[in-house]
């Protein structure tokens, strides 16, 4: 099941996952008795993904972008022009998308901006929770299906480094990620009923700008380069597997805004 939620914003900065995360969160914590759990242990896989679509209308300038107390960047702001945000929020648990649900309908507005972090263009941003429509998806019925990226996929190697649609050991290090994923007991609770199959259509590479706090006070630097892919591809695998990644995203960091994906056809 998924959501489909409208939000009012003049602006949005380039640097906007970690506070869609944090929005996600406190919807969760509001809406729920004891879903938020999770959030407790960094180490558990949470059973969600999400994605923002902007309006096909915006236009961008760069402009300057207050992080935090210590970071300020100068980097792209994309201005919405009056038209709604569609945030996208998909999970197989739908006692986890009710939670989310009703925690929204109680926030109604967000505060993307607080103090000195995320302070764009020197105003502090607010969202507007305008509508929340329930999405129902399409069941899995086949082990072969084409599917479309809505936010890139990462894939990373025991070196943590990024790992591309194209690299040959891209299958093998797709094939530990997700079995290590779906062991969760927040998903599956075991991992993959046989090896996932990937087979990259019209795919490209695309480098995505991230920042999170670990991150900034770890490494003293304001902003992360996540290298993934985007585009379509087909996935074989079995069934229930296929349904999984279908409604929790693929790869890393679904949680963060990566690996949402859209089905278009089942072979």
């Amino acid at each position: 099941m998924r959501l489909k939620v409208l939000i009012r914003s003049d602006m949005v900065p380039i640097l906007y996952r970690h506070r869609v995360v944090s929005l996600i969160k406190n919807a969760i914590k509001l809406g729920s008795n004891g879903s938020e759990k999770f959030f407790e242990d960094k180490r558990v896989v949470r059973p969600y993904c999400f994605n923002l679509a902007l309006p096909t209308k915006k236009t961008q300038k760069v402009g300057k972008i207050q992080i935090d107390e210590n970071f300020t960047v100068e980097d792209i702001v994309f201005y919405t022009n009056k038209r709604p945000i569609a945030l996208y929020v998909g999970s197989l648990d739908k006692e986890l998308i009710n939670a989310i649900y009703k925690g929204l309908k109680k926030i109604k507005r967000f505060n993307f901006s607080s103090n000195c972090n995320m302070v764009v263009q020197n105003r502090r941003l607010v969202w507007q929770i305008e509508r929340i429509i329930f999405i129902n998806e399409k069941p899995i019925e086949s082990e072969t299906a084409v599917f479309k990226t809505n936010s890139p996929i990462l894939i990373e190697n025991d070196e943590n480094r990024p790992v591309l649609f194209s690299d040959e050991t891209f299958n093998h290090y797709l094939n530990q990620i997700m079995d290590r994923i779906l062991s969760s007991p927040y998903l599956k609770g075991r991992g993959l009923d046989r090896p996932l199959k990937f087979e990259p259509v019209d795919m490209k590479k695309q480098v995505v700008k991230h920042t999170l706090k670990d991150f900034r006070e770890n490494t003293g630097k304001p902003v992360m380069y996540l290298t993934g892919s985007t585009g379509v591809f087909r996935l074989s695998g079995s069934k229930e597997d296929l349904e999984i990644i279908y409604k929790t995203g693929i790869g890393i960091r679904t949680c963060q805004g990566f690996g949402m994906i859209e089905l278009k056809e089942q072979l």
